[in-house]
C-alpha cells in the first residue's frame, strides 16, 4: 500500500488540503445524501488544539492499525522538500475564518438541440 499511495501522494501535497465531498459520508455513509461542502484538511499542527490533535491522531491509529509517525518518516524519503508557497487566496478559509457553501438554486432548464 506504501509504494501504491506515493504517485498520489506527489501530486497531492500541493493542493492544501481541500476538497468537496458530495455528501455527508461521516452521517449517512451509505446514501449520498445533502448538500456538496468545502472540506479541510489541517495542514499542520499548529491550526488545532495540540492536545486534541495528538488524542484524535492516536485514536485513529489505533483504531486502523497504522502509525502516523512511520508514514511521515516515509514520506519524507521520497517528497521533495521545495519550499512551496501556496497560490494566492489558497489559505483563505485559515486566515479569514470564513469559507465556501454550495447550495442548490432552482433554474430553467435549458434545452439543447443538436442538428445531425
Amino acid at each position: 500500500m506504501d509504494a501504491a499511495e506515493q504517485p498520489a501522494m506527489l501530486e497531492l501535497r500541493k493542493t492544501y488540503g481541500k476538497t468537496i465531498h458530495t455528501w455527508a459520508f461521516d452521517e449517512h455513509p451509505d446514501l449520498p445524501l445533502g448538500p456538496p461542502q468545502l472540506m479541510m484538511s489541517w495542514t499542520n499542527e499548529s491550526e488545532c488544539d495540540a492536545d486534541e490533535f495528538r488524542a484524535a491522531i492516536a485514536e485513529r491509529d489505533e483504531e486502523l492499525g497504522v502509525s502516523t509517525e512511520a508514514k511521515r518518516q516515509l514520506r519524507d524519503g521520497y517528497i521533495p522538500k521545495d519550499n512551496w508557497e501556496p497560490a494566492a487566496g489558497a489559505d483563505y478559509p485559515s486566515h479569514s475564518g470564513k469559507s465556501v457553501v454550495l447550495q442548490s438554486v432552482e433554474v430553467d432548464v435549458k434545452t439543447v438541440i443538436k442538428s445531425l
